[in-house]
């Protein structure tokens, strides 16, 4: 749709009527126009009656030329001359007027302040007597200088938002950057939209068209500079995991402030701001996808065969990825717009039986995620050559995983079946580790009056004294679970002990007393953190 060029749009006076009727005669209108530029004071507020006066003068002036009686030619020419020379010093006077006004509030911009009101009814003048481009042109270099300062002041660097610049610059430099730049947005919004205010309250009489015109040719360089950054640090970042969260932070304060961008920049001419920020989001989405991906590939490629945990606590893995999925759950909303253009492949398919929540593409992404990180501890379990410490480690890491869920908005995503179940399964591999590391030492505890109740004695007492020793330094990490098992392995040992050894130990030499075996237990299972 083509735009009417602004200097058109002022060139007819005509469509700025001032509401006040002017009730002097024009003789009066030229005194008191004369009067005050005669006695003029650069630091007092300006007359109605000038206002006023300077209208009538126009006004006169038109009629003065469109006149037909060629009688009064000569008369007409030296009035018409008088009348045009005593305006243009009128708005002389009203430009200096103006601009003081508009210093005054270049600052701060307070819609119910008096300077406001005056800048406006001189405004209103400038505009209905023919100057509207001379009140225009000032009024944008004034406001586009102001504009400029404030974002200095933000700390926004126009040269810093080039490709050239970001592909150059090391990630700690500018994750400063981005940082800032998410830091300033809401303010620098706010700017844009003070100005917007303030000049719609400046040029209330004028058409919209007008108002939107200048603007724009305040704001939107600088505008356009601002969301063009989102868009260059997506496109030209390479995407890793640590990066993601810096484009979350973008891509939801960008999200946030849409609204009010829409609301100034949605018509012409602007509306290329608009599309810059809606190009920026876009940008933004793509990158944090890749990002995504990046992070369930990084989870892949972990090596598995140098990076078994001593005592089968929990891998740095585990804690990695659950500490960056819980922050990443914090983005559920902004997560669901983003990454429901990711392309189908298995996950679909595969988490059709997940028992998820709702089966949007943020849990199954999650759920995905967590899928290959438990590949890969299985995977990382089968390091170990004892089957009671393969089944700790994966117990200890599942159960971190779980509590990790439950202790954030993971819960509410992954939802209550797919938590249960794992939860289940957590339990199962600390019953295989019981099963694994103690079946086999109950077996051996001796049976009242069999024939080899001290040959089985004595290999029960060393093999408990080298499990013991060997296994001095296996974690339990949660102390619930650990609890449990304690008592659990208790309830396997101690009371078949204690039966054999009241019958026995009179006449039997033994190395342990059931306390004794229940206090080794107990400080086996002890307090780990």
């Amino acid at each position: 749709m083509a735009v009417t060029p602004l200097r058109d749009l002022l060139a007819e006076p005509t469509s700025f009527r001032l509401d006040h009727p002017i009730t002097q005669s024009i003789s009066q209108s030229i005194s008191i126009v004369s009067s005050t530029i005669s006695n003029w004071d650069p630091h007092s507020s300006h007359s109605p009656s000038f206002l006023q006066a300077t209208s009538h003068l126009h006004s006169h002036l038109l009629h003065l030329s469109k006149s037909a009686s060629r009688s009064s030619a000569s008369l007409r020419h030296s009035e018409l001359v008088k009348i045009h020379t005593l305006l243009e010093s009128a708005m002389q006077h009203l430009e200096e007027l103006f601009k003081r006004h508009l210093f005054s509030i270049s600052s701060d911009v307070d819609l119910q302040c008096d300077e406001i009101a005056d800048a406006c009814s001189i405004a209103e003048t400038m505009l209905a007597t023919g100057y509207g481009e001379e009140c225009v042109s000032m009024y944008q270099s004034m406001r586009r200088s102001n504009l400029k300062s404030q974002m200095v002041r933000l700390g926004f660097d126009q040269s810093s938002n080039q490709a050239k610049v970001i592909r150059k610059l090391k990630w700690e430099i500018l994750d400063r950057h981005i940082k800032s730049w998410t830091d300033m947005a809401p303010a620098m919004v706010q700017s844009c939209s003070d100005e917007h205010q303030l000049c719609h309250e400046i040029f209330a009489v004028s058409p919209e068209s007008v108002r939107n015109s200048i603007f724009f040719t305040i704001s939107c360089d600088m505008a356009l500079s601002f969301l063009t950054f989102p868009e260059t640090v997506a496109v030209y970042l390479k995407p890793s995991p640590e990066k993601l969260f810096r484009l979350l932070n973008m891509y939801v304060v960008l999200s946030d402030l849409l609204p009010d961008i829409e609301s100034m920049f949605g018509s012409e001419p602007a509306h290329s701001v608009r599309s810059q920020a809606m190009s920026s989001l876009d940008k933004l989405s793509k990158a944090i996808r890749s990002v995504v991906s990046e992070f369930e590939l990084a989870i892949q490629k972990d090596p598995v065969k140098s990076s078994a945990v001593r005592g089968g606590a929990i891998h740095p893995l585990t804690r990695y990825v659950m500490n960056y999925l819980a922050y990443l759950a914090d983005f559920e909303h902004s997560l669901h717009e983003i990454l429901i253009d990711l392309p189908p492949d298995c996950k679909s398919s595969f988490f059709e039986q997940a028992n998820l929540a709702d089966g949007s593409i943020l849990s199954v992404t999650i759920a995905w995620i967590l899928f290959v990180l438990l590949c890969k501890i299985d995977s990382k379990a089968e390091t170990y050559s004892d089957a009671a410490l393969s089944y700790l480690f994966l117990a200890n890491n599942l159960q971190y995983i779980m509590k990790k869920i439950q202790g954030c908005h993971l819960n509410m995503i992954l939802g209550d079946d797919w938590v249960n179940g794992h939860s289940t399964k957590a339990r199962r591999f600390m019953d295989g580790h019981v099963r694994s590391g103690w079946a086999d030492m109950s077996a051996l505890l001796p049976v009242h009056n069999e024939d080899d109740d001290i040959e089985r004695l004595r290999k029960f007492e060393i093999n408990f004294d080298k499990a013991m020793k060997e296994r001095k330094d296996w974690v339990i990490a949660d102390a619930a679970m650990r609890e449990e098992v304690r008592l659990t392995v208790e309830a396997m040992l101690v009371p078949m002990y204690r039966g054999w050894y009241r019958s026995h130990n009179n006449f039997v030499a033994v190395k342990f007393t059931p306390e004794d075996v229940k206090k080794r237990i107990l400080r086996f299972y002890g307090d780990s953190d």
